[in-house]
């Protein structure tokens, strides 16, 4: 419905600007015409097209009915100012002066349709309060066709104030304008065409000077400093008692009274430095040409030389120890993050944060012990919208100390886009095409499902029933069998799905390539067809409910909204289209500060146009609800919460581990203009910045 709502406002946005503009132009002629007649049959048209725009208008604030039913904050700022600050005010001096006077001339007697207007009634037609709304209302609807290029609001009188000075600053100037050319009309004297001329080019030249201008001071103000702290951003305390540790400017805590004495560096809080591993493992960066399935070549960046990196499978408990070496070519840095392991600060992989990336030649070891279970995955960290789209990336599986579930085959399917030489092509792993293997009937099977690219994707499971009996590696409280579901994962999420094998062909189908994917069957050759037209799956409702430690009743520390915009601007000294937390991008996106022991909840609202699958590093969340409507199934923890647009969804999390964790859109690209904040622990500090000797790049 929402996405319904908003591309009907969308449309109208559009719609509006012409829809005023042609009718502003009508209105203008009509005081021209030089017979009775002319002036009449002009003032019907201009009459029919003001009712049109008037029309298109009252459908918008339609719209925003639609689109407040899902939440006022959805309407509650560009589209409100623009609308009933910026367009209004014309659209009602046209209702009260305008449409009127039209309606009037429209109906005159005409006993000779031929006869000339009198001076008077031109000068009357062309009177401000008759030509001037429908131009404010046409600059209205430019507002209005601009809205969603234009900043979020940061504050509701600032907005308010802007908008009405712009507004009243372009009524004066139309009105003063229509003044002048009557007087012109009255008093019968042009200005001469030499001195027009001199107007309009002085004028045109003042105009690209300005805009010129703006443009270099935009790409200028919006470079980033070449080296500065994570620590950056503006703090938010949740509306909670703000710690000692509260300056963040320069990338260090200022402690109150105590010298800073308490503060814990990110380089301390590492995994175990010592005791034999119980798992080692070794990762190298290197690049190399991959070949698809379909013979498409990929210029991969790789672990182990391979796309997917190693599946790397440990158990609950043990002591993990994985050297990264780098062999990329140039001076390209490298580290790994491991997405949806709660593994200490010191060893989350996120360069300028919790380490220095790794440059060519060298090498960095992560130990940490997992105290989990589940399908995670890792990644690198550094300049991640290039180097994951690469294929710097792998499975990883931890599985639990107590097999509860234990099946016959156990396989990873990891959705990629890949860059070939023949453009786009999105795969499963290095398949592109699709592949059939071979399954015995009554084989335990599970399937599991990752999304390692930004956009959302679908997935379909046909032939069999099965159960989704986990959501990000954690598992579903008594699963219950689904059939012909769209199985739906943002970027970064991941879902295992379990059956057992029928007697005829199971196909595993990505939507984004419904002609890829896994045939499994008794013989290997089964024929299956995809089918993505069922319903999506819906978590919120699935499995049945069980106690957990947090819940929507519970008494929260920290309290955070934070709202997903997205505006045309620069950034970095590029134009685009930046993705915005709160109205701001990174750094100066809200910092989210917190207490060890402190409970949190955070309102993810997104009014605009793109999915925003949120992953908070170090940290599983509890998802309350959506759209003020409880999770009413099993608990729901997750690490990438995704959010659509026009959904506000409500999570819970405990704050149990000490850190300096990224919170961002796991978007890649998104990240990259701007969708990027923190979690900061209140004690702890960082000695890492981001650019430096080796150009950290944490998106």
């Amino acid at each position: 419905m929402y996405a319904a709502a908003s591309g009907f406002d969308l449309g109208l946005g559009i719609f509006l600007l012409p829809a005023w503009l042609v009718a502003a132009v009508a209105v203008g002629l009509q005081p021209g015409r030089r017979t009775a007649g002319r002036m009449r049959r002009m003032s019907r048209i201009a009459l029919v097209l003001s009712a049109v725009a008037l029309l298109l208008t009252a459908a918008r604030l339609v719209a925003y009915g639609l689109l407040a039913r899902h939440g006022w904050v959805l309407v509650g700022d560009r589209r409100l100012f623009t609308t009933f600050v910026m367009l209004l005010p014309g659209v009602i001096a046209t209702v009260v002066w305008t449409v009127p006077w039209l309606a009037s001339a429209a109906r005159v007697p005409l006993p000779d349709r031929d006869a000339p207007v009198p001076l008077e009634e031109q000068a009357r037609a062309r009177s401000p309060r008759h030509v001037v709304p429908p131009r404010l209302a046409a600059f209205g609807g430019l507002g209005c066709c601009a809205q969603m290029f234009l900043p979020p609001d940061r504050s509701f009188w600032i907005s308010l104030g802007a908008y009405g000075l712009l507004t009243a600053a372009v009524a004066g100037l139309l009105v003063w304008r229509a003044g002048v050319r009557l007087q012109r009309l009255s008093t019968g004297r042009e200005i001469p065409r030499r001195r027009a001329l001199a107007v309009r080019l002085g004028t045109a030249v003042v105009v690209l000077g300005t805009v010129v201008g703006l443009v270099n001071y935009g790409i200028a103000d919006s470079r980033l400093p070449h080296t500065f702290s994570m620590m950056k951003g503006e703090a938010d305390w949740g509306g909670g008692p703000a710690g000692q540790h509260h300056d963040m400017a320069g990338g260090h805590h200022m402690a109150s009274g105590t010298g800073g004495a308490d503060e814990v560096s990110v380089d301390t809080l590492r995994g175990p430095r010592s005791g034999t591993p119980d798992r080692r493992f070794s990762l190298t960066a290197q690049a190399k040409k991959v070949k698809l399935a379909s013979g498409r070549t990929v210029d991969a960046w790789t672990y182990n030389g391979q796309v997917p990196g190693p599946r790397l499978r440990v158990t609950e408990g043990d002591l993990v120890e994985i050297e990264l070496r780098n062999e990329l070519p140039g001076k390209t840095p490298v580290t790994i993050h491991w997405h949806g392991v709660d593994v200490p600060n010191g060893e989350d992989g996120v360069a300028g944060a919790t380490q220095d990336a790794v440059l060519p030649g060298k090498s960095f070891t992560y130990r940490f012990r997992v105290q989990e279970s589940g399908t995670r995955w890792y990644h690198s960290h550094q300049a991640a919208s290039e180097q994951v789209d690469r294929g710097l990336f792998g499975a990883l599986i931890i599985e639990p100390k107590k097999q509860t579930r234990p099946v016959d085959k156990d396989v990873s399917v990891l959705a990629h886009d890949w860059q070939t030489d023949k453009g786009t092509v999105p795969a499963i792993g290095a398949l592109d095409e699709l592949e059939r293997r071979r399954a015995e009937p009554g084989e335990k099977v599970r399937i599991r499902l990752t999304n390692t690219s930004g956009h959302t994707r679908e997935f379909a499971v046909d032939g069999v029933p099965y159960k989704v009996t986990a959501l990000d590696g954690t598992d579903v409280h008594k699963p219950t069998a689904l059939k012909g579901k769209k199985l739906v994962l943002g970027g970064g999420n991941r879902m295992d799905v379990e059956f057992t094998m029928p007697d005829g062909p199971v196909r595993v189908t990505d939507g984004s390539a419904p002609d890829a994917g896994i045939v499994y069957s008794p013989d290997g050759k089964g024929e299956l067809k995809a089918d993505l037209s069922g319903p999506a799956f819906d978590p919120y409702s699935y499995g049945s409910p069980k106690r957990t430690e947090l819940g929507p009743d519970s008494d929260f520390d920290r309290d955070y909204k934070l709202v997903f915009d997205e505006w045309l601007g620069f950034y970095d000294g590029s134009f685009g289209m930046k993705q915005t937390i709160n109205g701001r991008v990174f750094p100066d996106t809200p910092m989210l500060m917190i207490k060890e022991g402190d409970v949190a909840r955070v309102t993810f609202v997104n009014r605009g146009t793109e999915d925003h699958p949120m992953h908070l590093h170090g940290h599983h969340m509890l998802v309350l609800g959506k759209n003020g409507k409880r999770a009413s199934g099993s608990p729901m923890w997750q690490d990438t919460v995704l959010v659509r647009p026009g959904e506000e969804i409500q999570v819970a999390f405990k704050a149990d581990n000490p850190g300096i964790w990224m919170d961002h859109c796991h978007n890649f690209w998104h990240s990259k203009l701007g969708m990027v904040m923190h979690l900061a622990y209140d004690n702890v500090t960082t000695p890492y910045e981001i650019g430096g000797p080796v150009g950290n790049k944490p998106e």
